[in-house]
């Protein structure tokens, strides 16, 4: 977590127009770990920078997000092939063709992974908002850095000219989406260790990455499964 994030996280500002509310707030905040820290408000919050180059994972899930792709469109091939031909001519006929868009669909997706990470510098930014109903994945735009300090001045320019309200594009310039996931909905909780993120599955079909670092994932996947439902899958990574 860099200075101007830290300070960020450590105003425990909540910039959400819904909660603007025009008053001071304090600046208050415990450090938790390392990098985490706990707001006024009760919420744990902290930052992660996401090697692209180092750690698959985003890598891996695109791999199978288009080999199920593929693969339904091979079923439904054979489906419609099968009554006509047989389904051993049918098979026969379309496993060569399935084969080679399989391997050019990994050719492709590594490429254009490769490209977009030379694009935004190679890193996925992120920070994390986790309170004892859930916690958001809020993605940070590849432009934050750079704009990073003009957004953090607009913040502090409107808290101190006591309109709140204008300290909110501030922050929210660098958002670029968030994903929520509420822990009495999760039903599956993958833990992978090695490659610092914990992914979570919800009823709602809702699929979230919380990544920490070694110094902190103790204490966050320790908080998560405490307030999960007794009846929730759970998968370690090796």
């Amino acid at each position: 977590m860099n200075k101007l994030e830290r300070s960020i996280v450590e105003s425990d500002q909540d910039l959400s127009p819904t909660k603007i509310t025009g008053e001071q707030p304090e600046l208050l905040a415990a450090e938790v770990t390392k990098n985490i820290v706990k707001g006024t408000d009760g919420k744990f919050r902290w930052s992660y920078d996401f090697s692209l180059y180092r750690n698959p994972t985003i890598l891996i899930l695109l791999w199978k997000i288009f080999f199920f792709i593929l693969l339904g469109m091979f079923l439904l091939m054979l489906i419609l092939q099968t009554p006509q031909d047989g389904f051993q001519k049918a098979i026969t006929g379309l496993a060569p063709v399935f084969g080679a868009l399989l391997a050019g669909m990994f050719i492709l997706v590594s490429f254009a992974y490769l490209l977009y990470a030379a694009i935004i510098g190679g890193k996925y930014s992120v920070i994390f908002e986790m309170d004892e109903t859930g916690i958001k994945h809020i993605q940070l735009t590849r432009q934050f850095e750079r704009a990073q300090l003009l957004s953090y001045l607009s913040m502090l320019a409107g808290i101190s000219s006591g309109q709140v309200s204008a300290a909110a594009p501030g922050f929210n310039a660098a958002m670029k989406q968030s994903t929520y996931s509420k822990f009495q909905q999760v039903r599956a909780i993958v833990v992978d260790r090695r490659h610092e993120v914990i992914k979570l599955r919800t009823s709602d079909l809702v699929h979230n990455q919380v990544y920490a670092g070694q110094d902190d994932f103790d204490f966050v996947l320790s908080f998560i499964q405490s307030h999960l439902p007794a009846n929730h899958l759970l998968k370690n990574k090796i």
